[in-house]
């Protein structure tokens, strides 16, 4: 047992399990087909519905990646054990953030692929669509500023939304999406002509929050390495 823990807590481990991902995740680029639906669904819906053909690198992928989270969090633990009398506390805590950093960053992926939603196409002026609650989005208007060769320059459109508490009215864009309980509504285009359409995508993304947090403390981390290097850097100068 010993030398099982030993093993899952290696770094040398880690450095395979990270090149492993590395790996896979190439060769997810080359296997995954034209056309294929992952970036339309949530991940671990595509994964039961697509063949495993086409899935079983991602599946592998999530394996060693599960691996990696388990070595991250048994790494982190010796190096508190064999580091917490010796150095400054930046010194002590700082490759831990960054491995709470990525964790963080894991687990969010996790949720958006357990509990994400996925939604959307083309909607003409006046068309619309339904969240899971029940109430109902209606695209009121569509606007767009047209520049010298014809291309749109800016566009957005004006919702009418009748939600359980009453009704809303608002105007969102490609940069100023709506979002309600969760959900996220996203304009992607604008069409004029022949007839006013908008392409529109629907969103819900669980762990966006964790995935902020998880980006802010592996951030936080490498500043507080490269400062570190740059006092060590500025003391053997001396």
């Amino acid at each position: 047992m010993k030398r099982l823990y030993n093993f899952l807590a290696s770094l040398d481990l880690g450095i395979w399990l990270v090149a492993g991902v590395i790996l896979f995740l190439g060769i997810g680029s080359f296997v995954t087909r034209e056309g294929s639906a992952i970036n339309d669904v949530p991940l671990f819906i595509w994964l039961t519905k697509a063949p495993i053909a086409e899935t079983w690198w991602l599946l592998v992928t999530v394996a060693v990646l599960a691996l990696l989270a388990l070595n991250t969090v048994l790494c982190s633990i010796e190096s508190l054990k064999a580091k917490w009398q010796r150095g400054s506390f930046l010194a002590r805590i700082a490759p831990q953030v960054m491995h709470l950093g990525f964790l963080l960053i894991v687990l969010a992926h996790l949720l958006s692929a357990y509990g994400g939603f996925k939604d959307g196409g083309p909607l003409p002026e006046g068309g619309s669509f339904s969240f899971p609650d029940g109430s109902r989005v209606e695209i009121v208007r569509l606007d767009a500023r047209i520049g010298p060769m014809g291309m749109p320059l800016d566009f957005s459109a004006t919702l009418r939304h009748a939600t359980p508490a009453g009704e809303r009215h608002a105007v969102f864009s490609p940069n100023h999406p709506y979002f309600y309980q969760g959900f996220g509504v996203y304009l992607k285009q604008v069409e004029l002509f022949p007839a006013k359409m908008a392409l529109v995508e629907i969103h819900r993304e669980p762990g966006a929050g964790l995935a902020l947090a998880g980006a802010l403390f592996f951030t936080a981390a490498n500043l507080m390495i490269l400062w570190l290097r740059r006092g060590k850097r500025a003391e053997a100068a001396q």
